[in-house]
């Protein structure tokens, strides 16, 4: 567990960022990029219509999911700022001192600023990190929409996700068998998330067979219009035929 004043980033100016300071701006944007995401997928409930009740409820779902997962990493990020305006100020546990310097323990102290302050921002973030699970959980009738509408945004997100993750966890304390549990199952969470919003590979100028095989297996929306197209195709009389 690293010290209570240790650092972890430094700004192009010099300035040292503390652990708070580096995880609260990349919750920020993660929650910020969650609003492209919704957008996307009102815009997929308005193409499908009428057409699919089911599909149609299933993108209302995931609406409504996204939505606990927006305030969840507003509880995060108002831990962290918390923590960091506890920081800016000096806040690291001290007691009153009497007029030799001595801490009187029988007053109340301050918030201190150890593995316990940095586990509750640490629980908030695997709370929104599990609820953005489900909302790409795959289903019987819908397996294609088990993927972000919007890609690159919550590619993006999870990246920031990541990114507090690294900061938070570096404060658990290894002795505690309970908190490194939590940790490494906040983990592989976040891994099952970078997997599931890995960008697309950019597609080449002349694709093979096996590039398009790929792009198609990468994408499950992708692979579910394949199909449909390729059936519709194969429905429409051809050019020359008899009338």
């Amino acid at each position: 567990m690293p010290g209570t004043h240790e650092t972890t980033a430094e700004t192009e100016t010099g300035q040292v960022l503390s652990a708070a300071q580096k995880a609260g701006p990349a919750l920020v944007a993660a929650h910020r990029l969650l609003g492209r995401e919704l957008g996307a997928l009102a815009a997929e409930e308005s193409r499908t219509g009428s057409s699919s009740k089911d599909r149609t409820a299933t993108l209302r779902r995931k609406k409504l999911l996204l939505r606990d997962v927006s305030r969840h990493l507003a509880d995060a990020v108002s831990t962290v700022a918390l923590l960091a305006g506890l920081e800016a100020c000096g806040v690291h546990g001290q007691y009153p001192q009497d007029a030799a310097g001595r801490p009187r323990t029988e007053l109340a102290p301050l918030e201190g600023l150890d593995s316990d302050t940095y586990l509750e921002a640490l629980a908030r973030l695997s709370r929104a990190v599990e609820a953005l699970r489900q909302v790409y959980l795959p289903t019987v009738k819908n397996p294609d929409l088990a993927h972000p509408e919007d890609r690159p945004a919550m590619a993006e997100a999870v990246t920031h996700l990541r990114t507090a993750y690294d900061v938070l966890a570096a404060w658990v304390d290894d002795d505690d068998d309970e908190d490194e549990d939590q940790a490494a199952t906040l983990g592989r969470m976040m891994a099952e998330l970078e997997s599931i919003c890995a960008p697309l590979p950019v597609p080449q100028v002349d694709l093979s067979d096996e590039d398009v095989i790929a792009r198609v297996l990468a994408d499950p929306r992708l692979a579910a219009r394949t199909g449909r197209a390729l059936r519709q195709q194969r429905q429409v009389p051809s050019a020359g035929a008899a009338t």
